[in-house]
């Protein structure tokens, strides 16, 4: 049932998606005075109408599965008849034909508000550096927030480590901390470390660390002293299927308790602290890094809000980042980068919707702008029926100061809408049912 739901919502998020798209039409056409004929959400039947007096009609229709904007005499020379739309300038019709494209973008400039109030952005507090076998780490402290690389901000399209991904070893970048108010800019390299134990959830085990000497004296030990002996363990790491489980790491946390009344059991504890507290969704309280290239600092995440003033003009580049993503997937597809298997028409992207959904509103969110970006880059495409290859041939009219033969622009359309359809049926079975056969044989 549950299920069915997210269906459901998916559906109206397409709904809502396209009629956005329409209503750019619409609102274009109303404002240069093109006679609309009707103005329909879904297709088939129609369940509601309205006709107004100057003859335009309003319909719901029985398909929520889109929806459009029917101008007089679009594909028609229509040069006599008053408001058709082939009668107005091309400069007009241009505007017309790509306001829904607009509208969707500015729709996901709106969504990508919401989603970036709600959820925010993580970036990386500082929570321990390494130091070993003369390796320093120079600059940071543990707290530190990263704040920039380079002079790029950390923000929600941007994560610190996509930052610095690119940067080689020995190669010299700025990292701006905020260290209690106080913004530093730090140089710094990557450079080869060698495998090491590290505490990680270091605030959760804050004040919860006691430890029991030979005599049964308890005490409670800093998060700094447990950090500090955990590294101190190095010595001891194995190779292969033992890595990370030395045995002085093991003695150390043998006398480690994770509650003042220190009733747990000696096996119990090392379990507590190896595993994390399960019952409160906390783990990996120990980590162990193998060998590796980079800065020197353990890290935390930490999330940050976004008033609505920030998130208005974050929401741009933001929109602009989806775009950039939607636009490398596409060439992927057609370069063969990315399987074919991984597109869908219609009802994968229903079901993806819904999936996602069930993730959290937080995904929700971020998949309105997504859609909504993705709707706007594929109408814009010069593929016949779509509003790109229209703008296109009015475009070419404009130049030329003549149209192309309108019964021959409409089958274009028409051959082209046809082959949409097509597509989208094969990569649903594609994506549902081939890809499905294929991995059973």
């Amino acid at each position: 049932m549950t299920r069915i739901l997210y269906i459901l919502l998916a559906l109206i998020v397409l709904l809502v998606l396209i009629t956005v798209h329409e209503f750019g039409h619409y609102c274009a056409g109303k404002m240069f005075g093109f006679k609309i004929n009707e103005f329909s959400i879904g297709f088939g039947p129609a369940i509601f109408k309205r006709k107004r007096k100057d003859g335009e009609q309003f319909s719901i229709r029985a398909l929520p599965l889109g929806g459009y904007c029917a101008f007089e005499g679009e594909d028609e020379d229509g040069v006599d008849k008053s408001g058709s739309f082939n009668s107005n300038p091309p400069w007009k019709r241009i505007i017309v034909l790509l306001a829904g494209v607009t509208f969707n973008f500015l729709f996901g400039i709106l969504t990508a508000v919401i989603y970036l109030m709600v959820n925010g952005y993580s970036t990386v507090q500082i929570t321990q550096t390494i130091n070993q076998n003369n390796a320093q780490t120079l600059g940071f402290e543990k707290n530190d927030i990263v704040v920039a690389v380079d002079g790029k901000t950390i923000e929600a399209y941007r994560s610190f480590s996509s930052l610095i991904a690119d940067y080689k070893e020995g190669e010299t970048f700025v990292v701006t901390v905020d260290r209690n108010g106080t913004i530093i800019d730090i140089t710094t390299a990557k450079q080869k470390f060698d495998a090491f134990y590290y505490v990680s959830y270091n605030s959760y085990f804050e004040g919860k660390l006691f430890s029991k000497d030979e005599q049964g004296n308890v005490r409670e030990v800093s998060i700094d002293e447990f950090t500090e002996n955990i590294i101190s363990c190095d010595s001891s790491i194995e190779s292969g299927e033992n890595a990370g489980k030395g045995s002085a790491l093991i003695n150390y946390l043998s006398t480690i308790y994770k509650d003042s009344s220190c009733t747990a059991s000696y096996a119990d504890d090392i379990e507590l602290l190896l595993n994390g507290d399960l019952e409160n969704g906390i783990y990996a309280s120990i980590s162990y890094s193998s060998s590796s290239t980079g800065i020197g600092i353990i890290q935390q995440y930490i999330y940050k809000d976004y008033s609505f003033f920030e998130a208005l003009v974050k929401a741009w580049p933001f929109c602009f980042y989806l775009c950039k993503l939607i636009l490398v997937l596409l060439v992927g597809l057609i370069t063969g980068a990315v399987s074919v298997s991984e597109a869908g028409g219609t009802i994968t992207a229903i079901s993806q919707i819904a999936e996602i959904s069930e993730m959290g509103i937080g995904y929700f969110f971020l998949l309105l702008p997504m859609l909504s970006m993705n709707l706007a880059l594929f109408n814009i495409l010069p593929i016949p029926s779509l509003d790109g290859a229209r703008a296109v041939f009015v475009l070419i009219e404009l130049v030329f100061r003549k149209p192309v033969p309108r019964h021959i622009e409409g089958w274009i359309h028409t051959i082209g809408l046809f082959i949409l359809l097509a597509l989208v049926v094969f990569l649903d079975i594609n994506h549902f049912f081939l890809s499905s056969i294929v991995l059973r044989l």
